[in-house]
């Protein structure tokens, strides 16, 4: 690999990372577009691992971790940012394709995903809700895995658009193979 392919991954994971912890301190400071600093962090992530590859991709999403655990106010979305949108979009391309497969994989991460958040509220944050919330926590829990799949479908079209229509105008990166 040349040096200036190196230098050139090395510096644009850097500025994905930094453009992600200022989205997910945005999204903390701001506290109602937490959801949407994590999907469109998500998004950036797809961008470096087009971009950058699957190696300095990893080394992005640690170090923003680490960053968005030092600076954002609340670390919760810190958390988020490494399970939804760092390592989830590194590791969709590892799920299966179409089919039953691919409904049963994504309705198995989703619920993981909205177990840990029921456990979560449940264990840590016991006083943060009303007992009449307690009701509604099923169908929250419901959106939650719905929010999953159409989160995962955006990074399956988004990466595929910016693959073959974004990318060869914006005229960046490595060459296309």
């Amino acid at each position: 690999m040349k040096r200036n392919v190196t230098v050139f991954r090395l510096a644009f994971c850097a500025i994905c990372a930094g453009l992600s912890t200022a989205v997910l301190w945005l999204g903390a400071v701001t506290g109602l577009f937490d959801l949407s600093a994590l999907l469109f962090a998500g998004t950036i992530t797809v961008v470096m691992r087009i971009e950058a590859g699957e190696k300095f991709s990893w080394v992005s999403v640690a170090v923003t971790f680490v960053l968005a655990i030092v600076f954002l106010p609340e670390k919760m979305l810190a958390l988020g940012y490494l399970a939804v949108s760092g390592a989830y979009p590194l590791l969709v391309r590892f799920l299966p394709k179409r089919g039953v497969p691919l409904v049963l994989s994504r309705l198995a991460i989703g619920s993981a995903l909205a177990g840990i958040y029921f456990l979560l509220i449940k264990f840590l944050f016991t006083g943060s809700y009303d007992v009449g919330e307690k009701y509604l926590m099923p169908f929250v829990l419901a959106g939650g895995v719905l929010l999953f799949f159409v989160y995962d479908r955006w990074l399956v079209l988004f990466a595929k658009f910016y693959e073959f229509r974004l990318r060869p105008r914006l005229k960046i990166g490595r060459p296309k193979r």
